[in-house]
């Protein structure tokens, strides 16, 4: 099927069914080309057909991506409309990569596209500007999916008015250029309102050291002087040779008391696919955001990227709270901070400071309510998978339970009304509360440990919906024999599959003598349907009681 876009062509969409389990290497057999198995991670090549030349050609793929996107897309759109024109078109390639429809050259070597209008135009010699180059980068790890199936995007034209041609299969240029201006879309929402009922995969969740896999970031503190140090513990084999070769160590994060520590959290916050670790700390001079950048040779030290005056000017006095993630949906997570001043008459703010890479820009304030949080636990996550980040705040009942309000993005500078979107039958202190993507659909869910029984637990998963605005339980597992006092929850993609999984720090307890006996790990796998738990490591030597998981 040929239509022309704008400097090229797209094909129609078809649904394929769930793939193989990633692989980082493709399988080859007689019925395929490339043969390429993962529908998470993108393929290292394509074979390409020339028509010039009636020869086929093995071409990177991420070179492919981009000079397609050349071609077909030019530079000039807005950022989002570029992203999701680079999912489109890595995902058409990526598919044929994997599903061979049997074209041979003239000397019957095999290809999976060809370089003309008949599949998507591939000129060699086009010159890849930085936005192009940055738009593809950006969303290299994306993927689409309707369900569990992996399928083949389509693009067009389009005519420029927003919502007129939104068919579910296909991304409409022009359309979706308007849609960015009129509406303030991200790609992830572009990929949402064109592609209908679709989820933005984008797996690695909480990955430290750059194997697209999520770690256990772990943060020690000197109960006597407050000192904290961070590390990571992974299943990334090169990495742990690296720190039994003694080139990544721990690195001190913070040198001022416990108690000028306001909050700490995890983010991408300079956009290198990397978790950083954010703290806000009480200064002598008022208050500061520092930032512990991962790199591929271990921590950075510290580094302020944004402080406010001893007078609280921007922020004014109150009690403050950190959330981290990528509210502006640029790729990099920003720092919320959660104001918070109880009272006769209560109020509570989020100051939102945006990452520019480098630096946290200016805090502005994003959302503001007339309660007291003092008490509540505050998350934050893409809950409505518009690619922007919400608050999420668990707050006590009247009645004994909890409520589960989501205050969601209405756009990359405001959030909405914070409302109820279910509620819980324990009271706060019975609860854990985490935040992570658990059944690949690109929402974030919400994810409550429960106490179960006098010290036991259960792991309750709400999915995010759909449509409207109420959780939904997606599953709950059964109760597990460990302490609830005595355990703290993190959550990553650990498997690289594009689901939150649970890393979990256990109290060994202490033996006859009353000597503590140290720390144990647990990973929590996520498949879709339930946690599966599996024990990982004990350590004598982590203190349980002084060591946290991120």
């Amino acid at each position: 099927m040929r239509i022309r876009l704008m400097g090229g062509i797209v094909a129609l969409a078809i649904a394929l069914g769930a793939l193989a389990f990633p692989s980082a290497e493709p399988a080859r057999a007689g019925s395929v080309c490339t043969g390429w198995t993962s529908s998470i991670v993108p393929p290292t090549s394509i074979r390409v057909y020339r028509t010039a030349t009636r020869r086929t050609e093995t071409v990177a793929f991420r070179t492919y991506v981009e000079k397609v996107m050349a071609a077909e897309w030019g530079s000039t759109a807005p950022t989002a409309a570029l992203r999701a024109g680079a999912v489109a078109v890595k995902q058409f390639g990526w598919y044929y990569a994997i599903v061979w429809r049997g074209g041979r050259d003239a000397a019957g070597r095999c290809f999976d596209v060809r370089d003309s209008s008949t599949d998507q135009v591939y000129i060699p010699t086009r010159t890849v500007a930085p936005s192009i180059a940055a738009a593809v980068a950006a969303t290299w790890p994306v993927s689409l999916r309707k369900g569990e199936r992996f399928f083949l995007t389509g693009y067009r034209p389009g005519t420029g008015r927003c919502t007129a041609n939104i068919d579910g299969w296909k991304l409409y240029q022009r359309d979706a250029v308007d849609c960015v201006h009129r509406y303030g879309d991200s790609a992830e929402r572009l990929a949402r309102r064109f592609f209908s009922s679709v989820s933005w995969s984008s797996p690695g969740a909480g990955d430290f050291t750059g194997d697209g896999r999520g770690d256990l970031g772990l943060v020690s503190v000197a109960p006597d002087t407050g000192e904290a140090t961070a590390s990571v513990m992974t299943s990334d084999a090169a990495y742990r040779a690296k720190v039994a070769a003694g080139t990544l160590v721990g690195i001190t994060v913070s040198a001022v008391p416990g108690d000028r520590l306001l909050g700490r959290g995890t983010g991408d916050v300079n956009g290198d696919r990397r978790a950083d670790f954010v703290q806000l700390v009480q200064t002598d001079a008022g208050v500061a955001l520092e930032v512990i950048i991962g790199s591929a040779s271990g921590f950075l030290p510290a580094r302020t990227w944004w402080s406010d005056a001893v007078d609280l000017a921007t922020l004014g006095v109150g009690t403050y709270r950190l959330v981290v993630t990528d509210f502006t949906g640029d790729g990099k997570a920003d720092a919320g901070i959660l104001r918070i001043r109880p009272g006769d008459a209560p109020s509570s703010s989020l100051y939102l400071a945006t990452s520019t890479g480098t630096a946290f820009s200016a805090v502005k304030r994003t959302w503001t309510a007339a309660l007291d949080l003092s008490t509540s636990e505050v998350r934050a996550g893409d809950i409505d998978g518009d690619g922007l980040g919400d608050l999420v705040v668990l707050a006590p009942l009247a009645t004994g339970g909890t409520a589960l309000n989501v205050a969601p993005s209405r756009s990359s500078t405001l959030l909405g009304t914070l409302r109820s979107w279910g509620t819980e039958p324990l009271a706060l202190d019975s609860l854990r509360a985490l935040v992570g993507d658990v059944n690949r659909d690109g929402r974030d869910d919400l994810v409550v440990v429960r106490r179960s029984g006098a010290d036991g637990m259960r792991i309750v998963a709400y999915r995010a919906p759909t449509s409207g605005t109420a959780f939904s339980r997606l599953y709950f597992t059964a109760t597990l024999a460990l302490s609830f006092a005595g355990t703290r929850f993190s959550t990553a993609d650990l498997t690289g599959d594009a689901r939150a999984d649970l890393y979990a720090l256990v109290d060994r307890g202490v033996d006859a003598a009353g000597k503590p006996l140290g720390t144990a790990g647990w990973r929590f796998y996520s498949t879709g349907t339930t946690f599966t738990p599996a024990a990982w490591f004990t350590s004598a030597t982590m203190p349980w009681a002084t060591t946290f998981p991120y």
